[in-house]
């Protein structure tokens, strides 16, 4: 996979990761938070074993890193949920974008070499463009503010960790990190006792399940061997005009000025990186040749 085919892939994926909030706002009326979090990364992990064992790989799944990988995303998702019960969904929405901001500032911590000055500009064109189309209500509690944040950092902090692991084979790490996801959300179901099947949410589980999960974070891991962590966030930030595009569509949500404003501020940021990434790929090349 070349790098301008890692930066489209990681496109297609916002795209349906746009449509998972349809699949969501279905399956929220159904199931409790974290039991629809425990089908839907039990499906993620059956259907990567299943594919795995088809294809006849038969390396190892990487239990340590798929671990750490599930703490990380258990807490983002349980954040950003719980959140939401305290903020207005458009708060939210902005407060999680700032996981384009947090990608940048982790992966210089940890990679000792800060981003180019194209990527901070993109996050932060892409943050601006979030907050216009969210609107900018400022309907939120202190604690639903502290949870959102906690969410963003931690998303911020998984995009970075896979990034510096780009060794792992993307199917065998997504299905042991699904795997952890699900033993987690399924003990808070039980804790809870709200455990119950999908039901009349089947169909949205398995959109979220196979879809968004299995497909999607294979791909996001398979196309972080070829990008940055920080620019994969950049193109992340796409994943909310692409749900206002679904909202608009199919739930009959309007599309104002200002948010028709702040998407095409988010395609800006994207762009940018897609030039840079263009840019060298070409130099190379002539180098290359030279």
């Amino acid at each position: 996979m070349t790098k301008t085919k890692a930066h489209i892939s990681l496109v297609l994926i916002t795209v349906i990761w746009g449509f998972s909030f349809i699949a969501l706002s279905d399956a929220v009326a159904v199931l409790a938070p974290e039991t629809l979090l425990l089908w839907r990364f039990l499906i993620s992990a059956i259907t990567l074993l299943l594919i795995k064992s088809l294809s006849g790989n038969k390396s190892k799944l990487p239990w340590k890193e798929g671990f750490v990988a599930a703490i990380m995303f258990t807490i983002a998702f349980f954040s950003q949920t719980k959140g939401m019960l305290f903020t207005s969904p458009s708060v939210a929405a902005f407060l999680t974008g700032l996981l384009v901001v947090f990608t940048p500032i982790f992966e210089g911590i940890f990679s000792r070499r800060s981003p180019k000055v194209k990527v901070w500009i993109s996050s932060f064109l892409a943050l601006f463009g979030t907050y216009l189309l969210v609107n900018g209500s400022a309907q939120a509690e202190a604690i639903g503010i502290i949870l959102q944040i906690t969410g963003a950092i931690f998303f911020a902090l998984h995009v970075v960790y896979i990034g510096l692991k780009p060794e792992l084979d993307s199917i065998g790490f997504v299905a042991a990190q699904s795997l952890f996801m699900a033993v987690f959300f399924g003990l808070l179901a039980a804790f809870n006792q709200t455990l119950v099947l999908p039901g009349k949410a089947l169909s949205s589980v398995l959109y979220l399940g196979i879809l968004a999960s299995a497909l999607g974070l294979t791909v996001q891991v398979k196309a972080q061997k070829m990008i940055s962590a920080s620019q994969a966030s950049i193109i992340f930030a796409l994943e909310p005009v692409f749900a206002a595009i679904f909202s608009a569509i199919f739930l009959h949500e309007a599309v104002t000025l200002r948010s028709l404003k702040g998407m095409i501020l988010i395609f800006g940021a994207t762009l940018i990186v897609d030039l840079n990434l263009k840019i060298n790929c070409k130099t190379r090349s002539i180098e290359g040749g030279l």
